[in-house]
Order: C-alpha cells, then structure tokens, then sequence
C-alpha cells in the first residue's frame, strides 16, 4: 500500500482532474494515472471514470466510498503526525478558551507548584470553537471549552467541570434591579450590550431572543468583559452573562436569576482526543482541574 496514491487519489477526488492533481503535487500527469491503476487493481474494481469530453473525471460508487473513507485515513495520520511531534518537542499545546481563562487560572495559581507545571505547556487562547477544531485536528492535545450545550463527539473523551447558569446583569438604578428573578419577557424594554458574536454567550441570547419573536434590541457588542459591566452600571443598557466570567466591580451591578423556563445553562468542560496517549504532567493538571471542580461543588 502506497500512502502517495490515497493522496493522489484524494485529491483527484477533490479536483476531478489529472492535470491539476499533477500540477498540485508537482509530478507528471502519467504518475497520477499509474497511481489510479494500482489503486483499482488492489481493489478490483473501477473506482473512476473519465468524462467522455475527457477535460475531467467522476468517481464510481465504490471510488465514492474510499474517498470518504481515504480522507478519514489521511486526516488521522495528520492528527498522528502532530501528536509524536508535540512529543518530540516535548511540549503540550493546551487550548484556553478567552473569557474564561482567567478564572480557570485564578483557581490554579492557588495550588503550590502550578506556576512549575504551567511552564511545561503551551497555552493557546481562542474561541471555544476554534479550539474545538483545534482539538479534533491534532493541534492541540487538550483543551477547556464553554459551551450551551453538553460537548459530545466520537473521537472525544469529555468531562465536565462546571456547570452555571446565565443571570441578567443590570444596574442598580434599574428598575429591574428590585426583582428576585426576571423573565426575559421583562428585559424586552430595555437595550443590551453582549458579549462579541459567536460565543456561548451571545448563542444563549439568540436562543432565548428566538424564543421571544426576536424582540429584544442590541445596543453594542463588546469583546471585553469589563467594559460591558462599565456601561451596564452606567445603566447604558443591560446584559446577559453567566456569573463565571465575574465583573472585575461588582459595586452599581446587581445579578438577577431568570424564571426556571427561560434559564439557559452554560458548561465548562474539558477534552481530549479518545486515543490519545496523555503526558504525566497533562494528567497531574487533569487531576488538579478535577479536584478543584469538586472542591467547589462543596462551597
């Protein structure tokens, strides 16, 4: 089995054309024909078919089905060829997302001999999507997400660390803020300032705006925690957040939960590849986020 012909026939499978599979890896246009050759003789069977204008190529059914089955192949020796290089390097890429690095790290650097032990890994930042396909993709080895939804996928081992819900944040000159708990009926009235676009945050504001016709206003949308809480206490508007990304002044805000059918939960969870062969001092982290995750369920 030769590992170039998958390639060569991936790609073809992709372009539909000898000539720009040949152009695409440099070589000539008959190694590209001779590779299809021993491919359908390892098979038996056709797995292409040239187009009678012969300008380009369409895969059989079965040419279908190894395509798929060939960039699952190739994707995965990916994914091994970055696992033994991290190795080699002896360094452990781990995946952050943004808005709750902070408080993942203010609980860690508590522990005697974090700070040692963080040193040993690469700390990537990033959108709790972009450090899924990170993930997935053999980039990173580990990875904390946020989420609205529990994580789940076949090639993952997941754990959850916390579990929080979304509160509505308003200023204490707000008339909502004399309310034990709002609806998100109540908050219609008045402007939001969110969190930037395509985060868990803003995913569990849509989800609840759908639920309400679309009726709530955006005002702004901000990156920056912090100054979502300056203009909230301005009373500038309102806001939609979990208590896990805690405001840096809390003093002029007031948290207030949503009724139980408009509640929105928000996971912390943790993941890594299924087979992958994890480093002692990965799981000496796994174990202290583990602990930590317990230690505060008992607060």
């Amino acid at each position: 089995m030769n590992l170039r012909d998958f390639e060569y026939f991936n790609a073809l499978g992709e372009l539909l054309s000898f000539t720009q599979v040949a152009t695409q890896f440099n070589v000539s246009q008959p190694t590209i024909s001779y590779a299809m050759k021993r491919l359908e003789q390892r098979y038996g069977c056709d797995l292409i078919q040239k187009d009678p204008s012969h300008r380009f190529v369409v895969l059989t059914r079965e040419g279908e089905i190894l395509k798929a089955h060939v960039t699952s192949i190739l994707d995965e020796l990916l994914v091994v060829d970055r696992a033994i290089e991290h190795a080699k390097q002896n360094k452990i890429h781990i995946g952050f997302p943004t808005l709750i690095r902070a408080r993942i790290f203010s609980k860690l650097l508590r522990e005697e001999g974090t700070v040692n032990l963080i040193s040993n890994f690469n700390l990537i930042s990033a959108r709790s999507k972009d450090l899924l396909e990170n993930l997935l993709s053999g980039q990173l080895d580990f990875s904390l997400m946020g989420s609205v939804t529990p994580l789940t996928h076949p090639s993952l081992t997941v754990e959850l660390l916390y579990k929080r819900e979304f509160f509505i944040f308003v200023s204490k000159d707000n008339p909502l803020s004399q309310k034990s708990e709002v609806s998100f009926a109540d908050t219609l009235d008045y402007p939001f300032i969110l969190l930037e676009r395509g985060l868990a945050h803003t995913g569990a504001f849509q989800s609840l705006n759908d639920k309400y016709k679309n009726k709530a206003k955006v005002l702004l949308h901000f990156s920056d925690v912090h100054t979502i809480g300056q203009l909230v206490k301005s009373n500038i508007g309102i806001t939609l957040m979990t208590d896990f990304l805690p405001f840096q002044d809390m003093d002029g805000l007031v948290k207030i939960p949503l009724v139980a059918e408009d509640k929105v939960p928000f996971y912390v969870q943790y993941a890594y590849l299924r087979n992958a062969v994890l480093d002692e001092k990965l799981q000496e982290l796994i174990a202290m986020l583990d602990r930590l995750s317990k230690e505060d369920e008992l607060v």
